[in-house]
């Protein structure tokens, strides 16, 4: 008999042994300043919550070719900590991280929907209604360009940008 499902919104710290059906949603990679290698992702139930994933570097060769985005699949088992990233791009207080254990397997879904984006109202973003260490989803045209920071050795380009909401 197999483990029941787990949702989302239940993970915390009190277990390794997870059983999650999710919908890969965005995959990056990650390449540190001495050159080392780690992915993270967003992956999303059936009742759309999310939460953050990273495949450390000494996993990265097992998973790097078969994770896919947009594929839905079972995740079973995982360490989890605290979502203690600098720049958050989901709500959970946790992530996940895969562990030698961690299995994962691909299944063909349609409960739950492809591309899920959370779109944040210019209007809320200037009240202050959003969490300032949050990535958030938001349409806007850019009107200006203010300032680029030239690129410097080891560091990437920054570029500040005026957003014009087109309601």
């Amino acid at each position: 008999m197999s483990r029941k499902v787990d949702y989302v919104k239940d993970i915390n710290d009190s277990k390794e042994t997870w059983r999650l059906v999710v919908r890969i949603m965005d995959v990056w990679s990650v390449v540190n300043n001495k050159g080392i290698e780690h992915l993270e992702m967003i992956v999303m139930d059936s009742l759309g919550d999310r939460i953050q994933v990273l495949i450390r570097h000494d996993h990265l060769l097992k998973w790097k070719e078969v994770i896919k985005e947009n594929m839905t699949c079972i995740i079973n088992n995982g360490s989890v900590y605290n979502n203690d990233f600098q720049w958050k791009v989901c709500d959970h207080s946790k992530k996940i991280v895969f562990l030698g254990g961690t299995t994962m397997k691909a299944i063909e879904l349609q409960n739950i929907s492809p591309k899920g984006y959370f779109f944040k109202d210019f209007g809320e973003i200037l009240q202050g209604k959003c969490k300032t260490d949050r990535l958030e989803d938001i349409i806007g045209a850019v009107s200006e360009i203010n300032h680029i920071q030239s690129n410097t050795p080891g560091k990437k380009v920054v570029v500040s940008v005026v957003l014009k909401d087109l309601k």
